[in-house]
């Protein structure tokens, strides 16, 4: 009988296929159970378990009587110091003064910032969105000019001249009004640093 005569082997029995895997799983289940041993093993070796403490009862012991401290005497106080009128306007417009600088500077950052825009859209060729930016940047100077102090006044009416005339160049000869947005931009911040 050649071999391609041979019938296949019997089919294994039920058990029999159940001892295959259980002889396949056996040393793969203790290695896990061996190292779960010695993990638990040098676990309590490392950190032993705490030892249980008895309960501790305090005694109260009377502590010991001081007597009351009298309260400190008060200072005398001082008479407030009237304000001087003058003195106070004073304050006042110096502060009022401040509080218009600082606007004054925040405005002119904002035109500054809008020019930026507007030399940007320049370079994408996009002559209403720089035409729109430097719309912005002069009424942001209008701002500036009204919140400014006398000596500003006339730095920014030239700088918002010069952006006008810029406006207007744009759509004759936009070429090199990005130079001169970048001077105008230079000359704001000037006027910011004073």
């Amino acid at each position: 009988m050649s071999s391609a005569d041979a019938p296949p082997p019997p089919p294994l029995s039920l058990p029999a296929r159940w001892q295959r895997y259980v002889r396949l799983l056996a040393p793969h289940l203790l290695t896990v159970i061996a190292s779960l041993l010695l993990f638990t093993a040098i676990h309590a070796w490392v950190f032993p378990a705490p030892q249980p403490v008895a309960p501790q009862f305090a005694t109260a012991t009377p502590a010991p009587t001081v007597p009351p401290t009298p309260p400190p005497t008060p200072l005398p106080t001082l008479p407030p110091i009237p304000l001087d009128d003058g003195l106070l306007r004073l304050t006042i417009l110096d502060l009022q003064a401040e509080n218009a600088q600082l606007r004054t500077a925040t405005q002119l950052l904002r035109a500054a910032m809008t020019l930026d825009e507007a030399v940007q859209a320049l370079q994408r060729n996009d002559m209403s969105e720089a035409d729109r930016a430097l719309m912005t940047a002069r009424r942001a100077l209008d701002r500036a000019y009204q919140l400014s102090i006398e000596p500003q006044k006339g730095p920014i009416d030239a700088i918002r001249l010069q952006i006008s005339q810029i406006r207007d160049d744009l759509g004759v000869r936009p070429e090199g009004a990005d130079r001169r947005l970048w001077q105008v931009r230079r000359l704001i911040l000037a006027l910011v640093d004073e």
